[in-house]
């Protein structure tokens, strides 16, 4: 019994040997700096956001109508380029529409229904034939076009690595401002890397066919990974 308890008494003082000695460990000096970066890269891929209106006294009628149109739309589309597996409905909506006279009395009820779609377009210098042909086929409205890249992998990886040296820059700057040297890394995160499509403004309802049976021209423009890591650095 005497061994065994002076076996866990003994055990008892090392552990609190070694508590005593992390705890009389001085805490690290440091330093927490956010980096940031931007990678540009040529789009090689349109997203155009279409969408059909119709109305109607009768709501079975303006239904029926829509759908007509944007299977039209969807035929023709395919036809001109867009890639037939990424097309798909991003919002359909059906509601009644009152109508006042002058006096505030309700007139006419109309029932409005609206079907928008997304149309990914894998060959750009088809986007205006795809424009075009929605137009003609049916679509009313062309809310969006937004241009990407296809592979944003490779450009996500780049700027990551870029916003991982902007941290370590920034972080010897402070340090030799303070009179230190930054001596190791205590720990990193990385906080998000965004692809920001560039967006085509302005856009008009297949104006320059209108106008001289031309397709209608197109500005790809650059895409964008933006990237942000937080690192906390330790000096000495």
């Amino acid at each position: 019994m005497n061994k065994k308890w002076i076996a866990f008494l003994t055990a008892g003082v090392i552990a609190f040997s070694c508590m005593t000695a992390q705890a009389e460990e001085p805490a690290r000096r440091s330093i927490t700096v956010t980096g940031t970066s931007e990678v540009t890269a040529k789009s090689d891929m349109a997203t155009v956001n279409v969408s059909v209106e119709t109305s109607s006294l009768n709501v079975k009628a303006a239904v029926r109508e829509n759908a007509n149109a944007m299977t039209s739309v969807k035929n023709a589309v395919i036809a001109a380029g867009a890639d037939a597996s990424k097309i798909e409905t991003q919002n359909y909506n059906v509601y009644p529409q009152q109508t006042y006279d002058s006096k505030g009395n309700a007139k006419t009820k109309e029932y409005r229904c609206t079907n928008t779609m997304k149309i990914v377009v894998n060959q750009l210098s088809k986007t205006g034939n795809v424009m075009d042909a929605a137009v003609e086929a049916g679509a009313n409205r062309i809310d969006s076009v937004d241009f990407s890249v296809s592979h944003p992998e490779v450009y996500k990886d780049e700027a990551l690595r870029k916003a991982t040296e902007d941290a370590y820059r920034k972080a010897k700057i402070i340090a030799a401002a303070l009179g230190r040297n930054v001596v190791n890394v205590i720990s990193a995160s990385d906080d998000h890397v965004n692809v920001v499509p560039y967006r085509m403004m302005n856009v008009k309802l297949a104006a320059a066919r209108a106008e001289n049976d031309a397709t209608t021209p197109i500005d790809p423009g650059e895409s964008k990974m933006q990237g942000q890591v937080t690192v906390v650095f330790e000096i000495d």
